[in-house]
């Protein structure tokens, strides 16, 4: 197995870990001088400080649901890096209603093999939604600040930091084709919800938007950017065809910071709630970095609320499974 497939099935580990709030297994996955930064956590040090902050606090609660969108891992030799937006549900099922609490947010992560094992160093996770019953978090979270951009003001990631695509001079795998293409709208996301708009030039050609130049295309989410208390480009992957320099790409996006109409009961918290279906084609570049695929043009499938039931055990919500993301 490639070692970036290692670090991938740690992160989703880690994530199961949060969902069940099994902290022994948690501190399996942990280096002993781990250390945590998060908007909502606060910061911690060593395993024990980190698994203290991330067992749950709050009110009880009987129905957890974590997932993970926008995944993208790398090694080089002895390190790894990861980064994905995760999302979570939280709440109580009463006889009459369903209770609840919802979040999500960017979690970059890094690794270290020791003694033939990955373990995770450093986490840095940056909470930028909030929707529901935020009793369930009260004395004990820092929630968002809707006064700043982004929720803290500064953010915690800084991109030239932190962006796996560029934190290492030299990586162990791209990973195969068909994850290149997804990585181009992962990149894509990226540049967008954190202003590094020399990555988002990488997966981007000329006329993508609105026949836009590149260089405008950029200037307009340069814009948007300070119009909103945070952007979130969250995609779940659901088909990926490759012809030789050609591959097409559906995604739906996930916005569940906006759909402020699609509220959550008992008869619907398995679903999926999702803004729109879009289709890209991409074509293969000689000398363009991370694989070569660039995004080429966008369609708009539906522009419409729609949802569909799929609590999916396997929580990565970007890649391709049998045809489906």
């Amino acid at each position: 197995m490639e070692e970036r497939l290692r670090v991938k099935a740690i992160a989703g580990q880690f994530v199961d870990a949060l969902e069940k709030n099994d902290m022994e297994s948690m501190g399996e996955l942990l280096a002993e001088d781990v250390c945590l930064e998060s908007t909502n956590y606060g910061n911690a040090y060593g395993k024990n400080g980190v698994t203290a902050a991330l067992k749950w606090q709050g009110l009880p609660i009987d129905y957890v649901r974590y997932k993970i969108f926008n995944f993208v891992g790398f090694t080089s030799g002895q390190r790894g890096k990861s980064s994905c937006v995760i999302s979570a549900l939280v709440g109580n099922d009463d006889p009459d209603y369903f209770h609840y609490f919802q979040w999500a947010g960017y979690c970059v992560m890094d690794y270290i093999l020791q003694s033939g094992e990955w373990k995770i160093r450093k986490i840095i996770f940056q909470m930028d939604m909030e929707d529901g019953n935020t009793m369930y978090v009260r004395g004990w979270w820092k929630l968002i600040d809707y006064r700043h951009y982004g929720g803290t003001g500064l953010s915690l990631i800084c991109s030239e930091d932190e962006n796996p695509w560029n934190c290492f001079e030299k990586v162990d795998s791209w990973g195969s084709e068909e994850e290149r293409v997804i990585d181009a709208i992962i990149r894509y996301a990226w540049g967008c919800d954190h202003g590094d708009f020399m990555l988002f030039g990488t997966c981007c050609a000329n006329g993508l938007h609105a026949g836009l130049s590149k260089e405008q295309l950029i200037n307009s989410y340069k814009g948007k950017r300070y119009k909103e208390s945070n952007m979130e480009h969250i995609y779940k992957v659901q088909k990926v065809t490759i012809d030789g320099a050609r591959a097409e790409l559906t995604v739906y996006r996930y916005e569940p910071h906006r759909l402020g109409t699609a509220k959550l009961h008992k008869y619907n918290k398995d679903c999926d709630f999702y803004s729109g279906e879009y289709f890209y084609t991409l074509e293969k570049k000689e000398g363009n970095p991370y694989g070569g695929w660039q995004l080429t043009s966008m369609e708009i499938i539906r522009m419409k609320t729609f949802s569909e039931s799929s609590y999916d055990q396997n929580k990565f919500f970007s890649e391709v499974r049998n045809g489906r993301g």
